[in-house]
């Protein structure tokens, strides 16, 4: 069951949006996150000091679920609600 809270629940959870796919660039410092609706979502790998310095093979070890994606072998997570809020804030600050 879903427990919406606000308004940015409401879509993600109206929406079903989930992460589908990580891949990441070590070269360009680059993070992608694919939602299930085709959007893409960037940000600098070195923004996330646990998967920077992780080994490609550790990278490649997550999995998704409702909420975000979780690297196991790393003990991290990010969630779909922080990025989308991150995505919100730049848009409100531009």
């Amino acid at each position: 069951m879903n427990i919406v809270r606000d308004k940015l629940d409401k879509v993600i959870s109206d929406n079903r949006l989930r992460i589908k796919f990580f891949t990441c660039f070590r070269e360009l410092d680059l993070a992608i996150f694919v939602l299930n609706n085709r959007r893409i979502i960037q940000r600098s790998l070195s923004s996330y000091p646990v998967l920077e310095q992780a080994i490609d093979w550790e990278l490649l070890q997550y999995t998704v679920s409702d909420y975000g994606i979780h690297w196991p072998e790393l003990d991290a997570d990010l969630s779909l609600r922080g990025f989308l809020l991150e995505e919100t804030m730049k848009l409100v600050a531009a």
